[in-house]
C-alpha cells in the first residue's frame, strides 16, 4: 500500500497504520452520528455505542455481528421484563442482566456448534468483539427504563444502521486507504460539526412529519 508523504511521515514516527486507520474512522463515524442526529433526526445511543459496535462488526463480520446483536437484545429484553418486577438497585439489576446475557450467549454458541444455522464460523469470532456487542444491552436497558419499548427499538435500529455503515467503511480497503492518505479531512470533519452544531432548522424527519400533517389538512 502506497501512502502520501505526510501519512508516511506519521507512520514513521511511531503511529501504526492500523491505529491511524482506526483513529480516522472514529472521527468519520462520530461525524456521521452528528449528521444523522441533527440533520436527519435519527437518534442513537450517543456516539460511543455506534463507534464501538461498528468496530466490533469489522471483526465479526456483519452477518455474525447482527446475529450476536439479536441475541443480546432479546436476552436483555427478557431478563429486564422479569427483573423489573423485583425491587432492587439499578446497578444490581444490570449486573444480573449481564449474568443472564452471558448464559444466553453461551447457549447460543452451543446451538450454533450443533446445528450451524449458516453461522458455522461463529467459534472463530474474537471474544473481545463479542463482549463489545454485549455492552449494547446496557444502552438498550437504560433507554428502556426511561422511554417506551417502541422508542428504544427505534433508537436501536438507528444505532445499528450507523454501525453497519461504519462497518462498510472500515472493511473497504479503498475507502480506508483514501482516508488515511487524506488526513486533511479531519479538520473538515471539525468544520462540518461546527456548522451542524449551529444548525437551527428543521430536521429531515420533522419535515416529513409536517408534510404529512399538511397533506392530511389539504385532504380534509
Amino acid at each position: 500500500m502506497e501512502y502520501s508523504p505526510f501519512t508516511t511521515w506519521i507512520l514513521g514516527n511511531g503511529v501504526p497504520s492500523q491505529t491511524l486507520e482506526l483513529f480516522i474512522t472514529i472521527a468519520l463515524l462520530a461525524t456521521l452520528v452528528s449528521i444523522g442526529r441533527y440533520i436527519f433526526g435519527n437518534k442513537t445511543y450517543g456516539i460511543y455505542a455506534p463507534i464501538i459496535l461498528a468496530i466490533a462488526y469489522s471483526y465479526t463480520g456483519l452477518k455474525y455481528g447482527l446475529a450476536i446483536t439479536t441475541v443480546v437484545i432479546f436476552s436483555t429484553l427478557l431478563s429486564y421484563s422479569v427483573l423489573r418486577r423485583i425491587r432492587m438497585h439499578y446497578i444490581t439489576r444490570i449486573a444480573i442482566n449481564y449474568c443472564i446475557l452471558i448464559l444466553s450467549l453461551t447457549l447460543f454458541l452451543m446451538v450454533i456448534d450443533k446445528y450451524g444455522l449458516t453461522l458455522e464460523n461463529m467459534a472463530y469470532i474474537p471474544s473481545l468483539a463479542m463482549i463489545s456487542i454485549a455492552a449494547l444491552g446496557d444502552f438498550f436497558t437504560k433507554q428502556y427504563v426511561k422511554k417506551s419499548l417502541k422508542t428504544s427499538f427505534l433508537t436501536l435500529f438507528s444505532t445499528i444502521a450507523i454501525s453497519a455503515l461504519g462497518w462498510f467503511i472500515i472493511t473497504r480497503d479503498v475507502i480506508s486507504t483514501n482516508l488515511v492518505n487524506n488526513l486533511w479531512i479531519i479538520p473538515v470533519f471539525i468544520l462540518i460539526n461546527i456548522l451542524i452544531g449551529q444548525f437551527k432548522g428543521l430536521r429531515f424527519k420533522d419535515l416529513l412529519r409536517f408534510q404529512s400533517i399538511l397533506e392530511e389538512k389539504d385532504n380534509a
